[in-house]
């Protein structure tokens, strides 16, 4: 999908050499795939994302089919991840037949540009080699070519929804008829939206913060279904501000949505695992072990959402006095919320359970399980300095020794294109 402006850009850096022609019609049958869709290129490329405190570009691995460009942290079918757990989508963006390819051949920069939406939607990565560049580009261009109608995608911008295999107009409608901008956001972009603003989550957290620990109850008491709706709704059409006078008990319950809503478990069960094993530790080596634990199973935005909530909690919790919730309390109103397959049954916990065969013993083993988070997450909170502590958290693949240096101004005002 090359059009005029593509072309100019490429020969304005330097004239590269053409790009490899397209895939031939039979060529696609030997694709690997993707979701249901082929693949039309996989491989490392390097993402900004100053907004959220990189201080660099990051190294992750990339797979392109016709409806999106999806990233992991490494190769997904490299590495056998601990616990035989999945490794996540970190983000990605879908496609479709409005987008268009520039590349910056000098700096080695690939921008997906896209027209539709409020002010469109533009996207930056940077290649290895200038080689690297030119495929992506060839691959990219591709894959919009047979990416679905701008009509047809769902949200405002489109960012980092699931792949859709091939199907009718009519049972896409079926299946989503409406994508929310504010929930069931991958965890990269939990905390701040693309451009490095914070994001709906962040701001109801500070709401809380600021305006909610002196209410009785708040995180225990619910409110009304349909007015946490209406909220939501109301951000999404432009009230992206919390008022001082707003009831705190509805945005309280606006961070219990959202968080339910995540399309994954804000800690994923190996995590889950890692940290019931460190709390059957003794108590004198149970905070190292946690720490251990965080640092080498947490995938870097699990842990940062992880700490961010933890900070919330334990602001509401030093005003107990006032509101009624003690550390204990406030535990017991987020653990479910936060170690997702722990109570839903997806972790091992020892137990002797003795009884008949009446129903009981599951009954034992969803309280045994609640019993764990509770305590897993009153540990995180007391003992918060100490587990996340600066320094404590070892980097992960693709670190610091796959990062480029500083870049020139107009690098650093790139788009945060991510996940999360």
């Amino acid at each position: 999908m090359t059009n005029n402006k593509n072309t100019e850009s490429s020969k304005g850096d330097g004239g590269p050499p053409p790009p490899p022609p397209p895939p031939a019609p039979g060529q696609l049958e030997n694709m690997r795939f993707h979701g249901g869709n082929a693949i039309f290129k996989s491989g490392p490329l390097f993402i900004s994302s100053k907004g959220i405190g990189w201080t660099s570009w990051k190294k992750r691995w990339f797979i392109l089919t016709r409806t999106s460009l999806v990233f992991f942290r490494s190769d997904p079918s490299a590495i056998p991840q601990k616990g035989g757990e999945v490794n996540l989508t970190l983000g990605g963006i879908d496609l479709n037949n409005s987008g268009s390819v520039v590349v910056k051949a000098d700096k080695k920069l690939l921008t997906v540009l896209f027209p539709d939406g409020r002010d469109g939607r533009t996207f930056t990565l940077k290649a290895e080699t200038s080689e690297d560049l030119y495929e992506w580009k060839t691959a990219l261009e591709n894959a919009l070519a047979q990416a679905p109608s701008a009509s047809l995608v769902m949200g405002q911008n489109g960012i980092f929804q699931n792949d859709q295999t091939d199907g009718s107009l009519e049972q896409l409608k079926d299946k989503q008829p409406v994508k929310s901008l504010v929930v069931g956001r991958p965890i990269l972009l939990a905390l701040e939206d693309v451009d490095g603003s914070p994001s709906f989550l962040e701001k109801a957290l500070r709401f809380i913060e600021d305006h909610g620990t002196k209410v009785e109850g708040i995180l225990r008491q619910a409110a009304d279904v349909d007015d946490v709706e209406h909220r939501i709704k109301e951000y999404e059409q432009g009230k992206t501000e919390f008022s001082p006078k707003e009831d705190a008990h509805v945005i309280a319950d606006c961070v219990k949505y959202f968080l339910r809503e995540l399309p994954s478990s804000p800690v994923p069960a190996s995590c889950c695992n890692a940290l019931l094993e460190a709390c059957r530790t003794d108590r004198g080596s149970r905070v190292n072990a946690m720490r251990v634990a965080i640092c080498e199973t947490f995938p870097e935005p699990n842990r940062r959402l992880l700490q961010r909530i933890l900070l919330m909690m334990q602001t509401v919790a030093s005003h107990k006095d006032v509101n009624r919730m003690s550390t204990s309390a406030v535990a017991a109103c987020m653990a479910p919320l936060l170690l997702r397959p722990l109570l839903a049954g997806d972790c091992e916990i020892e137990s002797n359970f003795n009884v008949g065969g009446d129903g009981s013993i599951q009954l034992l083993k969803a309280a045994a399980a609640a019993n764990h988070a509770q305590a897993i997450v009153i540990t995180l909170l007391e003992e918060y300095e100490k587990i996340f502590s600066e320094g404590s958290m070892s980097p992960g693949l693709y670190s610091d020794s796959d990062e480029c240096g500083s870049e020139d101004e107009e690098e650093q005002e790139l788009f945060l294109f991510c996940v999360r």
